[in-house]
């Protein structure tokens, strides 16, 4: 694989579980899980501009344009957050889809990934109503949506064993890798080599954020 993702920059995340991330024009927003916060960050230096209160195990973000969409990965809910006053103003409950690792919005739509089933959801943003599901690999982290494509943030080949709630590696060999993907028919239009499973991925403009909660650290990169 001669695709990679490089790696420009390496900040310091404002939390200590840091999570999805979303990009509005101005601010770079960036979920941390373990504070229930979404911080409203500087672009050029990651410094954190303001915050938003959230409480839950946050997982994806995005924005439509309005609002900000937050997915809380263990309650099946998408919440909608207007990001001027912190009311949460909509809810979009997805029952029976376990546990969800990453939302994006790509301009008619909200996607959002239920990381045990390996599916990618299409969702009507007024409805909640799931319109189209594409598959992806079991365990996929965060997605974007950027220049026509899906992107996810993915490390393979992983299960999930029912039994003790949890993802396994089901092979000895492993990678990570960051996919584009065809949002119409699902398929894959480009792999890139990566160094982790990302739990925050967003495009701002020519630049790919990434967020890896283990190391506490954002990326900001290109790829290659």
């Amino acid at each position: 694989m001669k695709s990679k993702v490089d790696i420009m920059n390496v900040f310091l995340a404002p939390g200590s579980r840091p999570g999805g991330l979303a990009w509005d024009g101005a601010n770079l927003w960036h979920a941390d899980y373990g504070d229930g916060r979404i911080y409203a960050l500087d672009p050029a230096t990651a410094a954190v501009r303001r915050s938003l209160y959230c409480p839950g195990i946050l997982s994806g973000l995005t924005w439509d344009g309005q609002a900000l969409w937050q997915s809380l990965y263990d309650q099946e809910t998408l919440r909608g957050i207007n990001p001027v006053t912190n009311d949460f103003d909509a809810a979009i409950i997805l029952e029976g889809q376990g546990w969800l690792s990453g939302v994006a919005w790509d301009g008619r739509h909200l996607w959002t990934v239920a990381q045990q089933h390996g599916r990618l959801q299409a969702l009507d943003r007024e409805s909640g109503r799931v319109v189209k599901t594409l598959p992806v690999p079991v365990g996929t982290g965060d997605i974007d949506f950027h220049d026509g494509s899906l992107w996810a943030s993915v490390a393979e080949p992983l299960r999930f064993d029912s039994a003790l709630a949890r993802f396994e590696w089901a092979a000895d060999s492993m990678e990570y890798v960051i996919l584009r993907i065809n949002p119409v028919d699902g398929q894959v239009i480009a792999r890139y080599a990566a160094r982790h499973l990302y739990s925050g991925l967003c495009w701002v403009d020519d630049d790919l954020w990434l967020a890896h909660a283990p190391s506490k650290t954002l990326y900001r990169a290109r790829l290659g």
